[in-house]
């Protein structure tokens, strides 16, 4: 498999540009999908269960995407991918196994159900050859594949939560899963035909020590990032009850529909800073984020401003009356919203230019501090500090990484 090349800039960026944001466009829709299918069919305890299973889902396959899928990202597409592709194959698996293992014991404690934590480890496991192949085809930039792939999981859990729904079988936690559990089957299915070598690790000691000395930077950054979007759901479960956290989920899945704007934006720009560095093009890449930023920006604002004064009768019509309750919750969660590109877009490229060392260490002071500060104060103070905790650990992390980063890219 050669590595694929192409210039960063021309109507090439426009093309990718579109596939991206359609990449980005699917769980955007998926998201709509279960504010306006899922949140209304489930009771609000069984939401509260369904949304801590999939938090933990998402943030043990992030530990193994962040770990090795975007270390495969980085190499590829800096040239050096080849030799370290079998490795990661083995890696992944045993880092999935590793949290399978943490699932069984921590599922559990958490409330839910035999069933809801088999579900939820066996969906990790499948996940292993779809989240590489999607690696292989953002390096690559085939993004019509990942495309495909993407629309396998989101497109086949909606439609399968709107059939359940209409026949008012969607009622638990539980068929919410094994819907999710189906549609990652296929998703990884189509991630297989577009790139088989995904089911070939190799077990060359030398080839696992170069994957995991840039594995451990690459992890701790989506391991930061997923946190952020739903880890602390894990930390909030063990202070409250899951049922009580209903509220809070609904709210951050709107935060998730904003993320996901800069999302696509880092789903260019990471690859993008290892090319551009590799040819010694960092004012090309300066403008690129400040495009990308802006772009952002010039649509989140405006969704922020509206959300804002028109929340009262927006959510209940959104979420139904069960979660009139997730208001403030939305409200005080709008400043994170748009805090957050400066925090993912800057430690992306960070990362994405092989400069992870002043990242990471802030990415991991700054999750401690908010586990820290999510057990004391929302023990003190109620589930109505969580959302500021949020927006604080955003302004501290994007104040320092964009800063550094803009050293960096004017060559200091």
């Amino acid at each position: 498999m050669k590595r694929f090349v192409h210039q960063a800039g021309g109507p090439g960026a426009l093309v990718r540009a579109g596939w991206a944001l359609a990449i980005k466009g699917l769980p955007a829709i998926y998201g709509l999908g279960v504010i306006f299918v899922l949140l209304r069919a489930l009771p609000v305890e069984e939401y509260g269960s369904y949304g801590v299973a999939w938090a933990f889902l998402n943030v043990a396959a992030m530990c193994t995407r962040g770990l090795w899928a975007l270390t495969l990202v980085q190499r590829w597409a800096s040239g050096a991918g080849q030799a370290v592709l079998g490795a990661i194959v083995g890696l992944s698996l045993l880092t999935t196994l590793l949290g399978i293992a943490a699932g069984v014991v921590i599922l559990p404690a958490l409330g839910l159900s035999p069933m809801e934590t088999a579900l939820t480890c066996f969906s990790l496991l499948i996940l292993v050859p779809r989240d590489l192949a999607m690696a292989l085809g953002q390096a690559e930039s085939k993004l019509r594949r990942v495309f495909v792939i993407e629309a396998c999981y989101f497109m086949g859990s909606l439609l399968g939560f709107i059939v359940l729904a209409q026949r008012g079988l969607l009622n638990d936690a539980e068929t919410a899963l094994m819907v999710n559990t189906g549609a990652i089957v296929l998703s990884s299915l189509a991630g297989i035909i577009c790139y088989p070598v995904v089911l070939k690790p190799t077990f060359i000691v030398s080839d696992y020590r170069q994957a995991t000395s840039y594995g451990k930077w690459t992890g701790m950054l989506a391991i930061g990032d997923i946190y952020f979007q739903q880890g602390d759901l894990l930390i909030l479960g063990a202070v409250l009850n899951p049922a009580l956290l209903a509220p809070y989920i609904a709210a951050k899945t709107f935060l998730r529909l904003f993320a996901l704007m800069s999302q696509a934006m880092n789903f260019l720009l990471y690859p993008m800073a290892a090319r551009l560095a590799a040819e010694g093009n960092l004012p090309k890449l300066a403008g690129k984020l400040k495009v990308a930023l802006m772009g952002v920006w010039a649509v989140g604002v405006p969704a922020t401003v509206a959300l804002w004064l028109y929340a009262d009768p927006v959510i209940p019509m959104l979420l139904g009356q069960k979660y009139a309750d997730a208001i403030p919750f939305v409200l005080f969660l709008l400043p994170a919203a748009l805090l957050e590109p400066l925090f993912s877009t800057g430690a992306n490229i960070l990362v994405g230019l092989g400069q992870p060392r002043y990242a990471i260490p802030w990415i991991v002071l700054i999750v401690v501090l908010n586990v820290i500060a999510n057990i004391v104060l929302v023990s003190m103070l109620g589930l109505i500090a969580a959302p500021w905790i949020l927006t604080a650990s955003y302004v501290v992390l994007g104040i320092v990484l964009q800063a550094h980063l803009r050293t960096v890219l004017r060559g200091g």
